[in-house]
């Protein structure tokens, strides 16, 4: 009964990115944690030389913030964002492709974290591709700095909460596997509600027919074909391939 209601709250309240980071970071850190038992049981079983020269390697790289002294709760990796990006129709750019002016309480944040770690930071921001390029951008935006080894501490939030439906229609151009799904999925409820009539005029032929199996095949390369040209004649990519890309602004 608890997680029905849980459900029904959530659907019926909007969107807001912060609590789908959180929610990301959490199946991540789970998915590490998996992976760092798999990670132990090879190394019992000495299989574990590439995966530590990795670890050496990475350890080795430019300049990195002591997370010590940061808010962990505030600090979300690059593969949380990507994530959240991909399910809501976002993108991570610089603050330079950002058009509008930063709010003044970001812009204060924004140097007392700088002083706080004493270096130059550079910042990013997530919100939707509208907002880049409007004078008066009013959705959700969120402020990070970039910390270091594909780790962005969040610094501040404004704008109004995206609609609940957003993840919805973002779902089929999450990437290519999601598009697929969906065109088979919209194909075969197209060929299961289309009378007979309409597929053929041949009389006495059976609902279920080699007629309404090739019908399904004509909806799926036909749906395919405009999925095709809408995602790249005008949406210019999917969602995995535009996170993070400032092109199309």
């Amino acid at each position: 009964m608890v997680i029905m209601i849980k459900f029904v709250c959530a659907f019926l309240c909007n969107m807001d990115i912060l609590k789908d980071l959180i929610f990301q970071r959490r199946k991540n850190i789970e998915h590490v944690e998996n992976s760092l038992l798999a990670e132990a049981y090879s190394i019992l079983q000495g299989d574990a030389l590439s995966r530590e020269i990795s670890l050496i390697q990475s350890s080795n790289n430019t300049q990195v913030l002591v997370k010590s002294k940061l808010d962990s709760a505030k600090v979300f990796s690059e593969r949380d964002i990507k994530k959240s990006c991909e399910n809501c129709r976002l993108r991570f750019l610089d603050s330079k492709c950002y058009k509008s002016e930063l709010p003044y309480n970001a812009r204060i944040k924004a140097t007392a974290f700088e002083i706080q770690t004493e270096h130059t930071l550079n910042f990013k921001i997530l919100t939707e591709v509208a907002n880049f390029s409007s004078k008066y951008p009013n959705t959700q935006q969120l402020l990070f700095a970039d910390i270091g080894n594909g780790e962005y501490y969040f610094i501040y939030q404004w704008g109004r909460e995206y609609s609940k439906y957003r993840k919805m229609t973002s779902l089929p151009y999450r990437n290519v596997e999601f598009l697929f799904i969906y065109i088979v999925l919209l194909s075969s409820i197209l060929t299961i509600i289309t009378p007979t009539t309409f597929i053929t005029t041949k009389p006495n032929i059976d609902y279920f027919s080699m007629i309404r199996m090739a019908y399904f095949f004509w909806c799926v390369v036909f749906l395919s074909s405009m999925f095709t040209y809408y995602v790249i004649g005008i949406r210019k990519g999917l969602n995995n391939a535009q996170w993070d890309n400032a092109s199309f602004l």
